[in-house]
């Protein structure tokens, strides 16, 4: 009775081992992810910045000067280029 008694003890405490291995490891992964995402969202949202920018060259825009751009569906961008003090 002694022999079985450790074995199912040593069972239970393996399974308990193992779930809090799994646990810890989806929000170690969880985490990961998360920040993962995020920068790429900011990547994502700066290529496309980089990409009007270059599309539009709005290097050529001089201090005081804007420039407006409209879309196909009515959007309208305005780009404005302060002036140096």
């Amino acid at each position: 009775m002694s022999n079985l008694s450790t074995y199912l003890n040593t069972g239970l405490a393996l399974i308990g081992w193992t779930y809090i291995m799994w646990k810890s490891g989806e929000w170690l992964m969880g985490i990961t992810l998360k920040q993962w995402d995020k920068r790429r969202k900011i990547s994502r949202k700066q290529r496309a910045v980089e990409e009007l920018y270059d599309a539009f060259e709005l290097d050529t825009i001089k201090d005081g000067d804007q420039m407006k751009i409209t879309t196909a569906k009515g959007l309208v961008i305005m780009m404005y280029r302060q002036e140096k003090p």
